[in-house]
């Protein structure tokens, strides 16, 4: 199947906290329908204190948000949705030890919980974290083709601009700051999956080094040489050609923060201001 390409946006702006709020945002800025819903996973028997799990999960419309006239809702899930409602319901029964048990099962399930939002329909599969997005912009090549469009002596760089161009226009629609580029197998694994740390967080996992130690993906006859021959680099270094590659040397990350393209987009601005 390959090894897919995944986006991680750092430092998006969106107000998890609050998912009416959340998805309404994000109707806006993607300009699409959209169909907030939460899971129903749980019973919960107020007269007895009681907690059980349904047999079978479906899905609870807690709101709509319409931009246009059509009748396409992208679905929108908040993971801890109805645990977050029946922990504010059991709040007066705190002081009975079942109340406190069912709190510390609802708590864990909160806790445990890995994205906040997750946006999956045929086209796409965002998941929506604290500070960062999984931000899904398809790349048909996989990771292999992906990584040798850098490579010299012809970069394809009209391949990687309009690839490039796709992940800024996404991250810009949840407001996100920096992108992490990298693959979901192989050492990389374990960034992609710990996309749920805090962005800086996340960042100082990536350029330690410190998912090697977490990964059991390479033998240790082939880890020396993996680490002195992966590399780390900037998007924007192979449009200003300041990229190059020793014998054997091959991209595992690919980090962005869109300066340049930030800096092209404010200048026309800035000449019309100064005219």
């Amino acid at each position: 199947m390959g090894w897919d390409v995944v986006q991680i946006g750092l430092k998006h702006d969106l107000p998890v906290d609050d998912p009416i709020a959340t998805a309404e945002l994000v109707a806006k800025r993607m300009n699409r329908n959209i169909r907030l819903v939460y899971r129903n996973k749980y019973v919960f028997d107020k007269i007895n204190n009681t907690l059980s799990k349904v047999e079978k999960f479906e899905l609870i419309e807690i709101a709509k948000f319409t931009v246009d006239s059509s009748k396409d809702y992208f679905e929108m899930t908040v993971s801890n949705y109805q645990a977050n409602q029946i922990l504010k319901e059991i709040e007066g029964l705190r002081k009975t030890l079942l109340a406190d048990d069912l709190a510390k099962r609802l708590h864990d399930d909160i806790h445990n919980q890995f994205e906040l939002y997750e946006i999956e329909t045929e086209e796409i599969d965002i998941r929506i974290f604290r500070e960062n997005v999984d931000l899904d912009v398809f790349e048909f090549g996989k990771w292999h083709f992906f990584e040798h469009a850098f490579y010299p002596p012809t970069p394809d760089l009209e391949r990687l601009l309009n690839y490039r161009m796709k992940i800024y226009e996404r991250a810009r629609m949840f407001g996100c700051k920096e992108v992490i580029i990298c693959s979901d197998q192989g050492p990389t694994m374990e960034i992609y999956d710990h996309m749920d740390y805090p962005a800086e967080q996340l960042k100082q996992y990536t350029f330690s080094n410190q998912y090697y130690e977490e990964s059991n993906w390479l033998e240790p006859e082939d880890e020396g040489f993996w680490k002195s021959h992966a590399r780390k680099i900037k998007f924007s270094s192979v449009f200003n050609n300041e990229l190059q590659f020793k014998e054997e040397e091959f991209v595992e990350i690919v980090y962005d923060d869109f300066k340049d393209l930030i800096l092209r987009d404010y200048m026309p601005l800035r000449r019309n201001k100064d005219r």
